[in-house]
């Protein structure tokens, strides 16, 4: 049950799961507090555990401050870059398109469509261009790293805690 942490109501009854992010918002908020030597549970306070809550439990809460976090600032300026440049790769191969064959119509409009061999060449670069980014910021991807970080955030915050039991 990697990055979970059950959760238990003040009769000490299991209601469900969440994250171990959300976890340790809702003890930060003192509506909850950790219920055993491996931090892999938490018990709500009295009353607490009906209270509107903004997110749900069984799905990730971020709110990082992109100031104090400045590796996950970085990624995201490598993606909107990443997402800029791809993004401009694929419009010149109309404009570069149109380019060819305007050339070919006021030179050979009758003659061998030469235009065909570097809209392919284009093409082929932005298909290629299109890949490598869909590999380095795919969802799937994305997702495992950010599962990655999360879990090492994690380790890192019980490493450094002073309410590490042991």
């Amino acid at each position: 049950m990697e990055g979970k942490v059950v959760l238990y109501d003040s009769n000490n009854a299991k209601i469900g799961e969440t994250y171990t992010r959300r976890a340790r918002q809702l003890v930060k908020q003192q509506r909850a507090s950790w219920v055993d030597e491996s931090q892999g549970a938490i018990k709500f306070a009295p009353g607490m555990e009906h209270m509107d809550d903004p997110a749900p439990t069984d799905m990730p809460s971020y709110d990082i401050d992109p100031r104090a976090d400045k590796e996950l600032m970085k990624l995201a300026k490598r993606r909107v870059h990443a997402r800029f440049a791809f993004r401009l790769h694929a419009s010149l191969l109309p404009i570069l398109s149109a380019f060819f064959i305007l050339i070919y119509a006021l030179t050979d409009p009758g003659g061998y469509f030469w235009p065909v061999w570097p809209i392919l060449a284009i093409g082929l670069g932005v298909a290629i261009h299109g890949a490598v980014y869909k590999l380095m910021f795919g969802s799937s991807m994305t997702d495992k790293i950010t599962r990655e970080y999360e879990q090492l955030r994690f380790e890192h915050s019980w490493v450094n805690s002073d309410d590490r039991r042991g």
